[in-house]
């Protein structure tokens, strides 16, 4: 009876930390009031800049329109905030030694599985308009780009993950 309830304990966080798409990192600067800022806009050189196609350039785009919405900000002519978003990508190959992808999953002792695909990163920008500096960037890599049937939902939710840590609470 232990046995089982550990397995399902494990097999409940597996799942937990398997929901994650990317692997987000962030940074602000911890002198900078993030209170005073209620509007955005999109920094259009670098926005035209951005290497993806247009079919996730609008998603990007929108969905960080839309979480910074939920946040209670607005977009503006005239932001106190300038977004910039950077992408990249770069071919990867990955190999499962030992896989067996049977019904019980992998096993030690079964062949190899080699696999290549494309793994992305995205950068969000924030900018004091104001002090033409960088306040806050965030950056989830990882994101499989290759993977045209899931992508849809891959973006969002990496935008969503990103974004979760903005803004910083506040300093004291």
């Amino acid at each position: 009876m232990k046995f089982n309830s550990l397995f399902i304990m494990l097999l409940f966080g597996f799942f937990l930390t398997s929901c994650k798409t990317v692997s987000v990192t962030y940074d602000f600067d911890r002198s900078a009031d993030f209170n005073t800022f209620k509007t955005y806009n999109f920094h259009q050189k670098g926005i035209d800049k951005l290497e993806v196609n247009d079919l996730d350039k609008r998603r990007i785009l929108s969905d960080i329109e839309a979480n910074l919405a939920a946040k209670g900000f607005t977009k503006s002519e005239t932001p106190d905030l300038y977004i910039n978003v950077l992408a990249s990508s770069k071919e990867k190959v990955n190999i499962d030694n030992n896989y067996y992808g049977g019904y019980w999953g992998p096993y030690w002792g079964g062949p190899s599985r080699v696999y290549q695909y494309t793994s992305g990163t995205i950068i969000i920008d924030m900018v004091d308009n104001k002090k033409n500096i960088l306040i806050w960037q965030g950056a989830g890599s990882g994101l499989n780009v290759s993977n045209l049937s899931t992508k849809g939902e891959d973006i969002p939710n990496a935008i969503n993950e990103i974004l979760e840590k903005f803004p910083p609470p506040a300093q004291k």
